[in-house]
């Protein structure tokens, strides 16, 4: 197995990458299936998961986890790490909005623009992979790595043109990474002097990038209609991440498995939204908290206790939080009386209800079952499972599958997959999928094995 497939997912809260041996479409093998570790060594983190976030320090840029706990430690002084950044890819006018000044909360020295920090962080990204293939026992002897990335239809029409710009992205982001040396994995970040020297250099010398596209939730249709004996010939899948919902279908014609274009639909509200709904709940339910102040320090502990928050919600039906003393509860029933949720559900119910009509449609013609999915970090909501298990009259039957396929609790894994495998599904099935699903085709990087030392290598 010399000739591999890498798949990134560079998502909204955590960015992922993983990898398959070409061809495993056709012959799947779960040992084949290689999550990439690039969380590293922190023990607060999951290996599989590298958080998405830049910070612009006094004297040095962070990044990853280090970039959240600097936020962290300078709440107070309203400065904010840079998350989320993966949404400004979808905006109309790209271009303009690349060229924007970053917020002073985010760069308070003016230096930088949003093209800047994300060209740093994918700079960032490529040596977090880089040194993870470096660090596989089995990628780092491949003689060549065939390189692809998953991302929301954003623009129906229009993937061509998003597509290039962010290839140029990724050239900028490898020309500065190849400069930076290992300076990038540095726990104690890198020098802004270095960076205001060395990174315009970088764009301006930046080389061609090539990288496939695959859309996202045709990604994670791919890995669940995998290594599955009784799959159905039509699958509908619904990937709430932290900044879109994507819903795609896919049909089995004989040998082949292609997608059903009509049924994929984009939401550009998701875990975001939903955390921002149960915040602002949240605050107008204390009202001893009406100080500027008071509110900025309740919505900051909300947004660090989140993930606590929406587990503890989504499972038992209702969570109290303890803050100074005060009780504050909230229960899922509030959040679907809430107007801007309700709206929110509305529109999911639409997309999801046009996408099951095409599929169930094209399933008709051949009186097939359909299955239904849910991935990404949303496929826990109580809503999201409502929404794919909610019976419907006529038609062909929708059976609902889990989200975690069985092979992912191979032993090959000790256990470590499955448990993280609904956020991970978009880069494993983005590095499954056949050529033939791609958005875009596919270009190639040297393996491992095939590299001799390079700027990128040294410091």
């Amino acid at each position: 197995m010399s000739e591999w497939t890498l798949c990134i997912d560079f998502g909204t809260a955590y960015s992922k990458a993983a990898a398959a041996p070409a061809g495993a479409w056709a012959k799947f093998d779960p040992a084949g299936v290689r999550p990439m570790m690039l969380g590293g060594p922190d023990p607060r983190s999951n290996v599989f998961l590298l958080d998405s976030a830049v910070f612009v320090d006094d004297s040095r840029v962070l990044f990853g986890r280090a970039a959240l706990a600097r936020a962290e430690a300078l709440a107070a002084d309203k400065r904010v790490a840079l998350r989320s950044f993966k949404t400004l890819l979808s905006v109309s006018d790209l271009d303009r909005a690349l060229n924007t000044n970053a917020p002073t909360s985010v760069d308070p020295h003016r230096l930088f623009q949003m093209r800047d920090l994300i060209v740093l962080y994918l700079a960032f990204l490529l040596a977090t992979i880089e040194r993870a293939v470096a660090a596989d026992p089995v990628l780092s002897k491949a003689s060549r790595i065939a390189r692809r990335y998953a991302a929301p239809a954003w623009r129906s029409g229009d993937s061509a043109g998003s597509h290039d710009a962010i290839m140029r992205l990724f050239g900028e982001a490898a020309a500065f990474r190849a400069a930076a040396g290992k300076r990038l994995l540095a726990p104690e970040g890198v020098a802004l002097s270095f960076i205001t020297d060395g990174l315009p250099k970088a764009i301006a010398n930046a080389k061609g990038f090539d990288m496939g596209l695959i859309f996202e939730a045709t990604a994670a249709a791919v890995y669940t209609s995998i290594g599955i004996e009784d799959a159905a010939s039509h699958l509908i899948v619904i990937d709430m991440g932290a900044g879109t919902t994507d819903i795609a279908a896919l049909a089995r014609i004989g040998p082949r498995t292609v997608e059903l274009p009509e049924a994929r639909v984009t939401l550009k509200e998701a875990g975001d939204f939903v955390d921002r709904v149960i915040a602002n709940m949240v605050l107008d339910s204390a009202s001893w908290a009406r100080a500027p102040a008071q509110r900025s320090e309740l919505w900051a502990v909300l947004m660090r206790q989140m993930r606590d928050i929406k587990e503890g919600v989504f499972t038992d039906g209702r969570m109290t939080l303890r803050h100074h003393g005060r009780n504050l509860s909230l229960s899922m029933r509030d959040i679907e009386r809430d107007p801007d949720f309700r709206d929110f559900a509305k529109s999911l119910t639409r997309a999801y209800d046009h996408a099951l009509g095409v599929v169930r449609e094209a399933a008709a013609r051949g009186r097939s079952t359909v299955q239904a999915v849910a991935v990404g970090g949303g496929a826990a909501a109580p809503f999201i499972q409502n929404l794919i298990a909610r019976k419907s009259s006529g038609g062909p039957r929708v059976v609902v599958r889990p989200a975690t396929p069985d092979w992912a609790h191979a032993r090959e894994f000790g256990g470590n997959l499955a448990p993280v495998f609904p956020q991970l599904a978009i880069a494993i099935g983005g590095a499954l999928a056949p050529d033939t699903m791609m958005a875009t085709r596919v270009g190639f990087s040297p393996g491992a094995g095939a590299r001799s030392g390079s700027a990128g290598e040294l410091d």
